[in-house]
């Protein structure tokens, strides 16, 4: 079922299995971090299962909010797309990566990701980035973050994200088809 995929793919971004009364208020305040939308705990304790004798329809506007946390666009996206979600996908890369190591400060890289994101990063120095130009992400200009690797083609994973002048979680872009990067000046 569907619905339980989903679950699977939020526990993966949490990093854990929502099993106690304190994940599931995270996991809401991820939510509304994240999307800007809010589920309280109680409604998400009915969906997982951890309310005892909860028969509830889960309404289409809770798996919509769910399915925009792991990167889709709503839960119709998430259904389309969803095969092959949970197989063991590993392997050699052999696209070349950009190292952030050897960059000059000052230089602007342009990431461009589906359905339509983009962003205009330039090097801080030590592998941080801020950005300058922000479109169609929850990415904001003046956002930065520190990333070591960027490989085309693949996910990107930004650390020490601050967001909004807030230390955020770690954010990914790309999560399904990846990115390109395109190195300026």
């Amino acid at each position: 079922m569907k619905q339980e995929l989903l679950k699977k793919e939020v526990e993966k971004m949490m990093g854990r299995q929502l099993r106690e009364a304190r994940d599931f208020e995270e996991l809401s305040g991820l939510l509304l971090s994240h999307t800007q939308e809010r589920l309280s705990p109680t409604t998400l304790k009915r969906l997982w299962g951890y309310l005892p004798n909860e028969e509830v329809q889960t309404r289409r506007h809770t798996l919509d909010v769910l399915a925009r946390l792991t990167g889709f666009h709503d839960y119709g996206d998430f259904c389309a797309r969803a095969d092959g979600l949970d197989e063991v996908q590993s392997g050699i890369l052999y696209e070349a990566g950009i190292t952030t190591e050897g960059m000059r400060r000052g230089q602007r890289l342009v990431i461009t990701w589906r359905p339509d994101r983009r962003i205009v990063v330039q090097h801080l120095g030590d592998s941080r980035f801020e950005i300058v130009e922000a479109e169609n992400t929850k990415l904001c200009v003046g956002d930065t973050f520190r990333c070591h690797l960027m490989i085309q083609h693949e996910p990107l994973y930004l650390d020490d994200v601050v967001h909004l002048g807030q230390l955020a979680m770690t954010y990914v872009a790309g999560q399904r088809d990846g990115v390109f990067v395109t190195v300026c000046d």
